[in-house]
């Protein structure tokens, strides 16, 4: 949960710094989950070149896994494909028999008999018949809200869990809402890319899922890597990039040969403690003092965070957000207070630039 409280801060006789006068002072407050309750929602590609990224998912399941079970996660766990043509039945819709795993078992009410990580891999494994549109944004937005999340999607999304979204896909997104008609291909998705909904408003509606019930919403993905980075089997996802940045989440490279390191990262994520939050407002922390980061534990006891890369807060200027470094991460239960300048908005962060489509570097 967020809070925010204005300052009009003027200067007065003795003010050290003039620019600071007539400035806005704010502050945020937020707290760290202090539930082990996560609904988890994976949006695996089912085109036809995913079939190596699927099964590297498969061969690092473990360290996702052993994540959750060494938190005593309270976790449930769907899959769903980034295909949503009208033609697809199962758009939106999770996969596998039951259509979520838990970490009770609670399908069959015998815990002695759980093989959800079995499972895990088997429905991560969709195959490369699917859609060459990959509209994985769309698609988790349409897995958590109506009519689904009424009807074959029941029961997946809990009031006092936290929802996070992992992405695997070697495409950027091509979320249109619809807009391209049933004639489209993929080209379509980087020729007509200013007709694709946009990233914020995508994000937003996630949150609105969540709305009301006081939990998060965080997104990762293992996704195309920058076009600098060299990957040559995948498109660089900026529109998944952007939407991770604004949902605090975990980004890895899908080009990488060993996806162990990912998996256990994905794991830590899930179990809800958060390294990044964010700002209502963009911030100044140019200077010392800027803002200041104090974060108060359970037990009561207060510490202020000093500005650093490794082990302290840095500010993430591009989405106006605070990331804590090392073994400053807030436990569970903290309880986080920032308090600085505003200078403006919140950017919506990484752009909406296109990236071309590159026959050597794309793929459908």
């Amino acid at each position: 949960m967020r809070r925010a409280l204005l300052l009009l801060v003027p200067c007065v006789i003795g003010c050290e710094n003039d620019r600071n006068l007539n400035r806005i002072r704010q502050t945020d407050e937020f707290d760290q989950a202090p539930s082990n309750k996560v609904d988890i929602l994976w949006v695996i590609d089912d085109s036809t070149s995913m079939q190596e990224e699927q099964a590297a998912v498969v061969a690092a399941a473990e360290d996702f896994l052993t994540q959750l079970e060494t938190e005593d996660m309270d976790f449930q766990l769907g899959v769903i494909t980034t295909d949503m043509e009208s033609t697809n039945q199962m758009a939106g819709r999770l996969l596998g028999n039951p259509p979520y795993l838990t970490s009770e078992c609670r399908f069959d009410g015998d815990p002695s008999d759980c093989t959800y990580g079995e499972q895990f891999k088997e429905n991560v494994q969709q195959g490369t018949g699917g859609s060459d549109q990959e509209k994985g944004l769309e698609a988790a937005l349409a897995a958590v809200t109506v009519p689904l999340v009424e009807t074959f999607n029941a029961g997946f999304v809990r009031d006092g869990a936290m929802l996070m979204v992992v992405y695997l896909t070697d495409e950027n997104d091509c979320s249109d809402g619809g807009r391209f008609g049933t004639s489209a291909t993929g080209e379509d998705c980087y020729t007509r890319y200013d007709d694709l909904m946009p990233v914020p408003d995508l994000v937003r509606s996630l949150k609105d899922a969540k709305a009301g019930t006081g939990d998060e919403v965080v997104m990762s993905g293992i996704i195309g890597p920058d076009a600098e980075v060299g990957c040559q089997t995948a498109v660089p996802g900026k529109r998944y990039q952007q939407a991770i940045q604004l949902l605090s989440g975990v980004e890895a490279n899908i080009c990488l040969s060993d996806y162990a390191p990912v998996m256990e990262s994905l794991g830590l994520a899930a179990t809800g403690i958060l390294t990044k939050f964010q700002l209502t407002n963009a911030a100044d922390a140019t200077e010392e003092g800027d803002m200041t980061v104090t974060v108060t534990d359970p037990d009561g006891t207060s510490t202020e965070v000093t500005k650093d890369d490794t082990e302290g807060w840095s500010y993430v200027e591009d989405y106006a957000q605070v990331q804590f470094n090392g073994s400053t991460v807030p436990v569970r239960e903290a309880h986080i207070e920032v308090e600085y300048y505003v200078t403006g908005p919140v950017p919506n962060g990484a752009g909406d630039e296109p990236e071309a489509a590159d026959t050597a570097t794309t793929t459908p």
